[in-house]
């Protein structure tokens, strides 16, 4: 019974505080007009960060939240990343 108390208020403390890890820029790339910059982080970490007007807005490190083994998305940048 305990249990079914506890593991919703620990699932929703994870959630509300997210971990963030120093990611390092990896690749620009501009996809269907779009600039994305794609940054790499520990453990297969992935972020990604929108710049405005040009390449020069992507930051050489970025703070991205810490997703290990992050396979979400990154079908799209495969051919991006293998460079």
């Amino acid at each position: 019974m305990i249990n079914l108390v506890v593991l919703p208020l620990v699932l929703a403390g994870l959630l509300s505080n997210p971990e963030f890890v120093q990611c390092h820029l990896a690749k620009r790339v501009k996809i269907q007009g779009e600039m994305v910059c794609i940054y790499r982080g520990p453990n297969g970490t992935i972020g990604y960060h929108y710049p405005m007007f040009k390449f020069s807005e992507c930051p050489k490190t970025y703070m991205c939240r810490y997703t290990p083994n992050a396979k979400k998305r990154e079908y799209q940048f495969k051919i991006y990343l293998t460079d």
